[in-house]
């Protein structure tokens, strides 16, 4: 496996769903999707700079073995000791509409508003 390739893993749908809802409630100012921080090949689903705010949707299916909770935990560990706030959001696919709002309104709060900067 070339090492592209593990760096960008593929956009889930839900990330797209999410996207789309967080771009709808007006809260993609200044927020960047799929940056990649090194401390051990994290590449989280949507990030907000100024902010130092960092949000991964967790599908359970791919987060649910002992081992990648230990490494969602390290991870999680290393940028918080950057000074970065972390939101994880387990979900199970596909989401509900309902599910999609819990999420954005979620985001909301951790985010806050974007003129807070």
């Amino acid at each position: 496996m070339s090492f592209k390739r593990q760096m960008h893993p593929k956009v889930s749908k839900a990330e797209v769903e999410v996207f789309k809802a967080l771009s709808a409630a007006g809260l993609t100012r200044n927020m960047v999707t799929q940056k990649t921080i090194i401390l051990k090949s994290t590449v989280p689903d949507f990030c907000w700079l100024n902010k130092r705010k960092i949000v991964y949707l967790d599908g359970v299916q791919a987060h649910l073995s002992d081992k990648q909770q230990k490494r969602d935990e390290e991870i999680q560990e290393l940028l918080t000791e950057q000074g970065w706030e972390v939101l994880r959001i387990p979900y199970e696919p596909p989401l509900s509409e309902k599910n999609l709002k819990e999420i954005i309104e979620t985001i909301k709060k951790f985010v806050g508003t974007l003129d807070e900067e």
